[in-house]
């Protein structure tokens, strides 16, 4: 018979992990000790930043797992004209396209989105997107252009074509989205 020596017998269970202490908890614990304010603006400013960092790490996986969902965006729309500079002929996706394949499974995740513009008179359009997470983190895009003259626009349309331009263009590029067969 095999016997064991009495080290072999007992168990030895490894020592516990202290448990974790957040930002908060700190303060907690210098309030209740009577803390300077100078100390509970610190640990004040402490927290503020472990919780942007918390939200920026809901942020980051929602939108791995959103974009782990999201197809190519087809393309649905065809433009075809000709002009004095010859014949002009694509395929594009419309903002509509974009938004109906990518909202529901941004708000799945969590996420959405919304648009900044500005058109001051004789400057170019800027339209920024930004894109949030329900856990307060947001991270925006912007981009600009003239305004849209081609064809026989007024100059409100040319307005409102370059924002919808750069509307499809940020959210787009938020995303890292791709369309199908792109030119």
């Amino acid at each position: 018979e095999c016997s064991m020596s009495a080290l072999e017998k007992v168990n030895i269970i490894p020592p516990a992990e202290p448990p974790v202490m957040t930002p908060m908890d700190m303060l907690n614990r210098a309030v209740a000790q009577g803390a300077n304010i100078d100390v509970l603006e610190k640990l004040m400013g402490l927290q503020e930043r472990w919780e942007s960092g918390q939200a920026r790490k809901a942020f980051d996986e929602a939108m791995a797992s959103a974009k782990a969902e999201i197809p190519v965006i087809a393309k649905n729309r065809t433009v075809d004209f000709t002009s004095q500079k010859g014949r002009t002929h694509y395929k594009h996706e419309d903002l509509a396209e974009i938004a109906r394949t990518v909202t529901p499974l941004l708000a799945k995740n969590g996420l959405s989105y919304r648009y900044r513009t500005s058109s001051a008179p004789n400057e170019p359009v800027s339209v920024t997107c930004i894109v949030f997470h329900r856990g307060g983190h947001s991270e925006e895009n912007t981009l600009s252009a003239g305004r849209d003259d081609s064809g026989n626009k007024n100059i409100i349309q040319a307005v409102g074509s370059a924002i919808t331009y750069l509307q499809r263009m940020t959210l787009k590029a938020a995303l890292g989205l791709a369309a199908s067969d792109d030119d």
